[in-house]
């Protein structure tokens, strides 16, 4: 089985390289910056890179990681045409292949926007209003994935993470921020809202759940991925004090202070468990520990 990865140098893509890899599967990989004799360096937006890697590689699966996943990318022409319009260049490549790939769309939690408290956990059935332009980004390309399943019927599965965490993880998101705090020994830390309620889970947990979608392909199905626990961001703070028996102050920075904060978000996974038998093993303690064993 042929696997092409898109974005494999990120937090997610490395692990699932060495996941998939590890299963005997060939695995190909698309980054900006791509070393190694079956990755290749290209922007998702230049389509006849794009193109020209398709027809090398004629992989049976796509694993659609790239994009830029930051809520707070102030570049907003550089995120919808990564997002969208990469999106696009890659099903319109696959749509030319003598034999279409299956394509798994790692979509965001994010396109959900801002759920009532008495509406959640989320179900996939939950309407899609984003708030931020990621959310709207990965909305678009959703969409596009669903115009091209039934235009051209390349098989298609939208997969909708919620947060997940684990080793080398961006120091842009805050609970590696908070990790590297602890790590380097700070006894206070700037943060944004700390009371604001998630749904964490790991990363490994993540990966099982790709894993399973591949070996089952249902075409046209979307999957939310999801612990179905939600955890504020001051709780993680406290497991971490604990396990590194350090304090830490929290100082509140109003400039860290999302303007359209989703404030509780947390996910429903009882489709895909009922569809593919996948569940969450990892608790957050557990991950957090994991994380921690290798940086602290």
């Amino acid at each position: 089985m042929r696997v092409l990865i898109t974005g494999i140098n990120g937090f997610v893509g490395r692990i699932l390289k060495d996941n998939l890899a590890g299963q005997g599967k060939e695995v190909f990989g698309i980054d900006l910056s791509c070393a190694g004799e079956n990755n290749f360096s290209l922007d998702i937006t230049d389509l006849a890179a794009v193109n020209d890697c398709l027809h090398r590689v004629r992989p049976d699966f796509i694993v659609h990681l790239s994009a830029i996943s930051r809520v707070d990318f102030d570049n907003v022409g550089t995120l919808y045409s990564t997002n969208v319009s990469g999106t696009m260049n890659l099903l319109y490549g696959a749509a030319r292949l003598d034999r279409q790939p299956k394509f798994l769309m790692v979509s965001s939690s994010q396109v959900y926007g801002i759920v009532p408290e008495k509406e959640q956990p989320i179900t996939e059935n939950t309407g899609i209003r984003p708030v931020n332009h990621y959310g709207a980004s990965k909305a678009a390309a959703e969409n596009i994935c669903h115009a091209f399943n039934r235009e051209y019927g390349i098989p298609v599965v939208i997969a909708r993470p919620f947060n997940h965490i684990g080793r080398g993880q961006s120091l842009n998101f805050v609970v590696p921020k908070i990790i590297c705090a602890f790590r380097d020994g700070k006894k206070e830390l700037e943060l944004g809202n700390v009371n604001v309620l998630r749904d964490f889970l790991d990363v490994r947990d993540v990966i099982d759940a790709y894993n399973r979608i591949m070996e089952n392909f249902q075409s046209g199905e979307v999957f939310n991925i999801s612990s179905g626990r939600g955890i504020k961001v001051i709780d993680i703070i406290k497991i971490l004090e604990n396990q590194t028996c350090r304090d830490m102050k929290i100082i509140t920075k109003n400039d860290l202070l999302r303007k359209n904060d989703i404030t509780c978000s947390i996910g429903d996974y009882s489709k895909i468990r009922k569809s593919l038998g996948w569940e969450p093993v990892h608790p957050i303690e557990d991950t957090i520990k994991w994380i921690i064993d290798e940086a602290v």
